[in-house]
């Protein structure tokens, strides 16, 4: 069994294609999506709960926000009403995406993450403002976090993490990776597992798995294959503009 730790970004993209930019993202959520809902594989999608009301606002948005400049195309309500639908289907009872509640081992867990994102700098195109160096919000720490936790629970080479987001994946990945003794000494990083009772260390982290960007050997060490077997589907929706 491979257990999928969700980013709200990728989630979205499934129900609401347009609103991601990224074609190979959109292509392989779909896929994994497929997958899991009809058993093709053995693949079990975790979504933070933070998460499922980020994905409600990103129908809300292209919904009601004709105003936005960020919205280039809105829905009407029927289909608003239609992916509302599906998606409280979907997350209801886990019956495709369990909903993961944040907990105190998760808020706890920051202290493995936020010390490398403030240190590592991270450039970032904000529309309007240039490339800057912005470090991660506090919810997408929390998502690498909670990733901790579900390698605790189900094994370092058994969780990813699927997001679209180049900044919450590469910090992933530098966590996942060999920093040196001396830096994790300054960021006292060495102290975590007193706090946190997980050790810094690569094996404590999820596999980041950015879908615009991974390739194809990434996604097929992770889930054995690529692209994923996809059964008989039954009926759902998603909105893919003509």
């Amino acid at each position: 069994m491979k257990y999928v730790l969700l980013d709200a970004n990728v989630v979205a993209a499934f129900y609401l294609p347009h609103v991601h930019r990224f074609q190979n993202a959109r292509d392989r959520i779909k896929i994994i999506f497929d997958a899991a809902r009809s058993n093709g594989e053995e693949i079990f999608l975790y979504l933070p709960n933070f998460c499922v009301a980020e994905v409600f606002g990103v129908f809300m948005k292209h919904s009601f926000s004709s105003w936005n400049r960020y919205v280039t195309r809105t829905i009407d309500t029927r289909i608003y009403d239609s992916l509302v639908k599906q998606f409280q289907s979907d997350i209801h009872n886990g019956s495709l995406i369990y909903h993961y509640e944040l907990n105190r081992y998760h808020v706890l867990g920051i202290n493995l993450v936020a010390p490398v994102d403030h240190y590592f700098q991270h450039r970032r195109r904000i529309p309007g403002r240039g490339t800057n160096l912005v470090p991660m919000g506090t919810l997408d720490q929390l998502i690498i976090s909670m990733g901790v936790q579900l390698v605790r629970l189900h094994g370092e080479k058994n969780v990813a993490i699927v997001s679209a987001d180049d900044r919450l994946t590469e910090i992933a990945s530098k966590c996942k990776s060999n920093i040196p003794p001396a830096t994790i000494k300054k960021l006292k990083l060495d102290r975590c597992e007193a706090i946190v009772g997980v050790p810094f260390a690569p094996q404590s982290f999820p596999v980041p798995l950015n879908l615009k960007s991974c390739t194809i050997r990434q996604l097929s060490d992770f889930f054995g294959r690529w692209p994923l077997n996809v059964g008989e589907l039954p009926n759902y929706y998603r909105h893919v503009r003509p």
